[in-house]
């Protein structure tokens, strides 16, 4: 159905709003998280345990900082942190593994009161911004179900305080990049360089100027933008006419019209709202960029929001790429200070097919300190 709305957009015989809303139904009616391998249903977390098992990849992962904390599987970490999705009839999932969870990681997720929420968006200085509006302004989706893993709220509430603590994160460059502000630079040259190789070799019909797409405008989206630091260095730089900055921090994202400058910030606007909840226009943008945000999101929001990634693509030359740190030795590595998690490559790639997108073009980047992550930068495309 919703590409029969997307082909009908395209002739001109439907507005936007009535697509968006028939959209919306069509993905809110539908079961979203549940899926089959080998014509067996399960949800996303299974799913992708089994894809990773049955390719002879890493299920196993381990915490950050705690080497005590480890996991034998994807679906115990779920377990153990609260976030793996409950079944219609309020069980939880069993995968016959309970005996080996490690005591000592139940319930360390920290854990907010219920009733604590993050500042709304309205508390940002709107002056030259546009934002998004309605009752899901918070960084939550207050749109639960059945099927909500117990401490998803929990999970985004923190990394949203952590990022609006100034102590964790300066609204600065160095700030946003957790002190590596010395490679800044290195890596806007390197995105630069991929999505040029990525036009010239792969996709000669994505559009960066309004020049090349016949007088009409380009977009491009910066997810988890912060200050704005890639619709700055890389983005606006290359000719697009315009960026959308999607970040969930009130502090940070008022502070990027100042980072940005007065003739960059003309050109952007601002939506504060975690990408959990952001639901973009379909046919929209040329490039969404989406980097070192997906481990903020769990596994279940991370397929949902390329579903709509995919429908935001302009039609024929539009891509999504992520460009985030990854994992070699395990399939994750959990970080309970600011809820995120690091995902191995075959585990990132995993979710992108169950999201219904391929990869077209993708290479990691180089010249970063060995004490950083490996960085894939990955171009998808809708499938169909």
């Amino acid at each position: 159905l919703i590409k029969l709305f997307v082909t009908v957009l395209s002739t001109g015989s439907i507005t936007w709003s009535l697509l968006h809303f028939l959209e919306h139904i069509v993905r809110h009616t539908t079961t979203k998280k549940i899926k089959k391998i080998d014509n067996t249903e399960m949800d996303i977390t299974h799913c992708i345990q089994a894809i990773l098992s049955k390719a002879g990849n890493h299920i196993h992962g381990r915490d950050s900082e705690d080497s005590e904390l480890t996991y034998s599987s994807i679906v115990e970490w779920k377990q153990v942190c609260g976030l793996l999705s409950v079944p219609p009839g309020g069980a939880t999932v069993d995968d016959g593994n309970d005996e080996n969870v490690n005591n000592k990681s139940k319930n360390e997720l920290a854990t907010q009161d219920e009733n604590s929420q993050p500042k709304n968006i309205n508390d940002v200085d709107n002056n030259n911004k546009s934002k998004s509006t309605g009752e899901n302004n918070n960084v939550h989706d207050n749109n639960t179900t059945s099927s909500e893993p117990p401490n998803r709220k929990e999970w985004y509430q923190t990394g949203y305080e952590y990022w609006e603590d100034e102590s964790n994160c300066p609204a600065t460059v160095d700030g946003v990049l957790g002190g590596f502000a010395s490679i800044s630079q290195h890596d806007l040259k390197g995105s630069k360089k991929f999505l040029m190789d990525l036009k010239s070799e792969i996709r000669p019909e994505l559009k960066f100027g309004r020049e090349e797409n016949g007088g009409a405008m380009t977009r491009a989206c910066e997810c988890g933008a912060g200050i704005g630091r890639v619709t700055k260095g890389l983005l606006l730089p290359l000719g697009l006419s315009q960026c959308d900055l999607i970040e969930p921090s009130p502090r940070l994202l008022s502070s990027a019209p100042a980072n940005l400058g007065d003739t960059y910030s003309s050109q952007c606007r601002f939506f504060c709202t975690g990408l959990q909840d952001f639901e973009p226009r379909p046919n929209t943008y040329d490039i969404i960029w989406i980097q070192w945000v997906i481990g903020y999101l769990t596994d279940d929001d991370l397929v949902e929001f390329l579903k709509r990634c995919a429908l935001a693509l302009k039609s024929g030359g539009g891509v999504v790429v992520i460009k985030d740190n990854t994992c070699e030795e395990e399939a994750f590595i959990v970080d309970r200070d600011d809820a995120s998690v690091v995902r191995s490559l075959p585990y990132v790639l995993g979710l992108v097919e169950l999201a219904g997108m391929r990869v077209v073009y993708q290479r990691y980047q180089e010249g970063f300190p060995e004490s950083i992550f490996p960085v894939p930068i990955i171009a998808l495309k809708p499938k169909t």
